[in-house]
């Protein structure tokens, strides 16, 4: 039971932390344009990170169905911070990059980004802070290796529940 009890504990702990990760986000992202949905932001981020990248990628990336992403894309396109073009190797691809707006844009949520984290950082004493920044580091790496798993993870996830 008390090995449960911590599980439950750690799994809380790590929820809380990362409400206040997509807090920081949605507070960034707003900031900067209140014109995105963050699901829009998130495939202009795809796209700014791997360029040229298509469709089916950022899709994929997000584990998004392909049709929000074809939504979200053409929302980008209209506001001048993604272009398409057809892929030349498979006229049947559509490749996606960003402009230099766009660009832009990730660059300025990035910065805000990392003057909130830098605030909150700043906050912790300087063993805490230490402890906080390898333990980021760390998950960051395990979201990383095991990022693929998630579509099962949460697969079995729901079935256990509906047990």
């Amino acid at each position: 039971m008390t090995q449960t009890w911590r599980l439950q504990e750690e799994t809380d702990a790590a929820l809380a932390a990362l409400r206040a990760m997509v807090a920081i986000a949605d507070s960034t992202v707003g900031r900067n344009t209140e014109q995105l949905t963050l699901t829009q932001f998130r495939a202009l981020r795809v796209v700014a990170d791997r360029t040229p990248v298509t469709m089916g990628k950022v899709a994929r990336e997000l584990a998004l169905n392909p049709s929000s992403v074809t939504r979200a894309c053409d929302r980008l396109v209209t506001l001048n911070l993604l272009e398409k073009a057809a892929n030349p190797l498979n006229r049947r691809e559509t490749l996606l990059a960003p402009t230099a707006a766009g660009r832009q844009l990730v660059e300025r949520v990035d910065h805000d980004r990392r003057q909130v984290l830098t605030a909150v950082l700043d906050r912790l004493d300087p063993e805490a802070r230490a402890a906080v920044t390898i333990a980021f580091g760390r998950f960051a790496g395990a979201v990383e290796a095991y990022e693929s798993d998630f579509p099962s993870l949460l697969r079995d996830a729901n079935q256990i529940t509906r047990k």
